[in-house]
């Protein structure tokens, strides 16, 4: 069984200032469990979800924007037991774990406590247990940001990260059973190295997802009716789509996949 535990669908720096929705990022639980882009309230949502972040294996970051990283040192923190053990696996991008110009890093004195750390790139793989990771490309503003192509025990679990759209896109995320897309903007409202929801339809189409999750809805998207949205996209791709609201959980298991709240 592979379950995923959101822990909220926001994302930009207006709605990460606010708050209406979360950005504390999402947990990947197989055999091991890993949080992926803890950005700000990563630590109290996990708590409040009842998911011990001692408990982590691995720690993810796509790249080193706020929303994305906020929460990353005090939770290597609480993987290493307060820095008393040496364990844990901390993959990022260039810019998440060596600094956007070569200089430290947040969590530049806890990650020594951290028993492995991997700097990926796009293409690039590796492993924590049994889930293999391939940090996928992207064009974003941060020229380093990838996303993760997770293949775990029930199939492929794949997040796109920040990017704005490329033809390439849908190959690297291709046969995902669960396609995670951060998409910032509705329609009508596109910035560059962001997904709108016309970009979500294009991708779940030609991916084929058997669910898409919706996350990093920025302040514009949540402002003009996010379920509206969601609703539409459902219906021009027949693919069961959700957003990523704190709480959420989506529970693989062999050809079933359910959610929870």
């Amino acid at each position: 069984m592979v379950e995923l535990t959101f822990l909220g669908s926001g994302g930009g720096r207006f709605m990460t200032i606010t708050q209406k929705r979360g950005t504390g990022g999402f947990i990947l639980k197989d055999d091991v469990k890993m949080h992926v882009d803890p950005g700000p309230g990563a630590l109290l949502k996990s708590w409040e979800q009842e998911e011990d972040p001692r408990e982590l294996d691995a720690i993810l970051l796509s790249h080193c924007h706020i929303d994305h990283t906020n929460d990353s040192s005090i939770l290597i923190e609480a993987m290493t037991n307060g820095a008393t053990q040496r364990r844990g696996v901390l993959i990022g991008s260039e810019s998440a774990i060596s600094g956007t110009d070569g200089g430290s890093t947040p969590f530049n004195f806890n990650e020594r406590f951290v028993e492995r750390i991997e700097t990926l790139s796009a293409g690039d793989e590796t492993t924590v247990g049994n889930v293999s990771i391939r940090a996928t490309p992207t064009i974003h503003s941060d020229p380093t940001t990838i996303g993760f192509r997770f293949t775990t025990s029930q199939g492929i679990v794949s997040y796109s990260s920040d990017t704005q759209f490329f033809p390439d896109l849908v190959k690297w995320h291709s046969d995902a059973r669960v396609l995670i897309m951060c998409v910032t903007r509705p329609a009508k409202h596109r910035i560059p190295y962001h997904l709108t929801t016309t970009d979500a339809v294009k991708v779940a189409l030609e991916v084929k997802p058997e669910v898409l999750v919706l996350t990093h809805i920025g302040m514009k998207f949540h402002l003009q009716g996010v379920e509206e949205e969601r609703c539409a996209i459902e219906e021009r791709t027949g693919i069961r789509t959700i957003v990523a609201d704190e709480g959420k959980k989506l529970i693989i298991e062999g050809d079933a996949i359910t959610t929870s709240l």
